[in-house]
């Protein structure tokens, strides 16, 4: 990461950083979804589906591992709806946040991506004319069985240039729940 990425991660986290709980929790080998011990132990079969990408895992193989819950998170979210545009399998695609911290943001959308994908978003700030360039990599993603309007991706933030880090800056420190 950059410098400037990092410092841009300091300045919008200043007095906002809470201390992050982390519990061992069941995760999916291939999309990192935590699983529920309810939903392993409902299902008498060696393997099950996940629910979040749907590959099947041998009940054998789960091993805990540290995940952090919604609510858990180093970062305060705060949730915004702004305006993302992006390029994947050579389709212009627009879709909008969820929220967005200092270390990522959560796009709400119904398109598949890898994880460990890089991609590069334009997100649209309020009062800029151009929208701000941030280069990321998909760490989550959410699509099955979960209602429409919760599919969606992580995006843990790479990069940023110092332009877009301090419109993106005093766009977060003005929102009411970022403050």
């Amino acid at each position: 990461m950059s410098k400037e990425f990092e410092e841009f991660k300091r300045s919008i986290g200043e007095n906002n950083s809470r201390e992050s709980v982390v519990r061992k929790k069941h995760q999916c080998p291939h999309c990192s979804e935590p699983l529920s011990e309810a939903y392993i132990d409902q299902n008498p079969f060696p393997e099950i589906p996940c629910p979040s990408c749907g590959s099947l895992i041998e009940i054998n193989s789960l091993k805990e591992s540290p995940v952090k819950s919604k609510n858990e998170r180093a970062d305060i979210r705060c949730n915004v709806s702004l305006k993302v545009t992006y390029q994947s399998f050579n389709r212009f695609i627009m879709e909008y946040t969820k929220n967005v911290s200092r270390g990522g943001m959560f796009l709400k959308t119904k398109t598949q991506h890898k994880l460990g994908t890089k991609v590069e978003l334009f997100l649209h700030v309020p009062g800029f004319n151009e929208p701000i360039k941030i280069t990321g990599e998909v760490v989550h993603a959410h699509f099955l069985n979960v209602k429409d309007e919760e599919a969606g991706i992580g995006i843990k933030f790479l990069d940023i240039n110092e332009t877009s880090r301090h419109i993106l800056i005093n766009f977060v420190r003005s929102l009411e729940d970022c403050r």
